[in-house]
């Protein structure tokens, strides 16, 4: 059995006060009030997340877009099959690979962005309502450094 670390703070583990258990309701109720801003326009908080990782690069290929997105590829190719039936992006083959392709938005997509843009902005006032920009940029940090010490622990583990 392996050891467990003793800190000098004092922390009893619930569920309640877990800080992965309040990150994934935060990331459920996210999706829930992003998606609803989505609707009207028949989008995921999935499909808004390719597309807006588009809107900043196009022409990655399927594996590096689920690497910038944290994603797995077969997740991904189900977004991009969705994505690809709604004319919102499109597949090109890598002439040297005939198993990869580059994803290019198409006009259709390309004409959505500043309305997308606007609703992620929504969405994402409301998620910071009553915080002055110090304590975003500080909620930020801290999400950052919990996701970095648990990157480097999994990779620990890994070893």
């Amino acid at each position: 059995m392996a050891k467990v670390k003793q800190t000098k703070k004092e922390f009893t583990f619930t569920v309640d006060n877990c800080l992965g258990f309040i990150a994934n309701r935060l990331v459920k109720s996210f999706l829930k009030v992003l998606d609803h801003y989505l609707a009207d326009y028949n989008l995921t908080g999935a499909q808004f997340c390719v597309l807006t990782k588009l809107f900043e690069e196009e022409g990655l290929t399927q594996t590096e877009l689920a690497h910038r997105l944290y994603i797995e590829s077969p997740t991904l190719v189900r977004t991009l099959d969705r994505l690809e039936e709604a004319d919102l992006i499109e597949r090109r083959r890598v002439p040297t690979d005939r198993r990869a392709f580059h994803i290019f938005l198409t006009e259709r997509g390309r004409s959505m962005k500043p309305e997308l843009m606007i609703k992620g902005q929504e969405v994402h006032e409301l998620a910071v309502k009553g915080m002055t920009k110090d304590q975003v940029k500080m909620m930020k940090d801290m999400l950052f450094l919990l996701w970095h010490n648990l990157e480097e622990g999994a990779e620990e583990l890994a070893k």
